[in-house]
């Protein structure tokens, strides 16, 4: 179930970048009309994005390292 969220967070995250970096490319705005709204929040958007796909990411992976091995292999 924790992975699913990580998931969700990840995917969240990928559209919070994409945003960002639409902006700095095209200055159009990707889903939300009016933000980001200048460079400036663009670089936050973009560097908010990445940490939170990093920490989604480090979450999946801490969540499957927890799980035992199905076919017993690796003990």
């Amino acid at each position: 179930m924790k992975v699913m969220l990580y998931a969700l967070l990840d995917v969240a995250g990928t559209l919070i970048l994409a945003s960002g970096l639409m902006w700095l490319a095209r200055q159009q705005t990707l889903f939300i009309p009016g933000f980001p709204t200048s460079t400036a929040t663009a670089v936050v958007t973009v560097v908010a994005g990445l940490a939170l796909m990093l920490w989604s990411v480090a979450g999946i992976i801490r969540e499957l390292s927890r799980q035992s091995p199905a076919d017993g292999c690796g003990n």
